[in-house]
């Protein structure tokens, strides 16, 4: 049987939570509120202040250091930036997470578009077949002119 969810419940979860993952207060709201989900469909009762206590805990974490939207974004961008990942993709990646456009705009610089596309083709061996490759780099996420410049291989954006 699960224990009723308290505010200090909340915390302790979202601790353990922090400790194995790194993650955006958008995404502890996500995690929180199926935690919440899951009381509810196995029919313990819940405080009406659940909302508040959820936001309360966020505050709380971030307060601490431990949920730092910024820093979280810039790890992100550069880990799947490194991965070969196209500037879409990774713009609705964090926005499915929760993050905000502005902060995206902030630390997501699309004149890297073209060393991801080079990352991307890279590690795909991208080259044998101009237009599957074409293709393969559309479906990434890159634009069109940036696709043609890494299958050419140019060098000026």
């Amino acid at each position: 049987m699960q224990k009723p969810l308290t505010q200090k419940r909340l915390e302790n979860i979202t601790l353990y939570y922090l400790e194995r993952f790194d993650a955006s207060s958008g995404k502890v709201r996500q995690m929180l509120k199926r935690r919440v989900q899951k009381q509810k469909l196995a029919g313990i009762p819940l405080d009406k202040n659940m909302n508040q206590w959820i936001e309360t805990t966020i505050q709380k974490m971030q307060d601490l250091g431990y949920v730092n939207d910024e820093h979280y974004v810039e790890n992100v961008i550069r880990r799947l930036s490194q991965s070969g990942k196209s500037t879409r993709f990774i713009t609705q990646k964090l926005l499915a997470e929760g993050i905000d456009e502005i902060l995206l705009e902030k630390y997501l610089s699309p004149e890297d578009e073209l060393e991801r596309a080079r990352t991307f083709a890279r590690k795909k061996h991208l080259g044998s077949d101009y237009q599957k490759d074409l293709a393969k780099l559309a479906r990434a996420g890159f634009p069109y002119e940036v696709a043609i410049q890494v299958l050419k291989g140019e060098d000026d954006v």
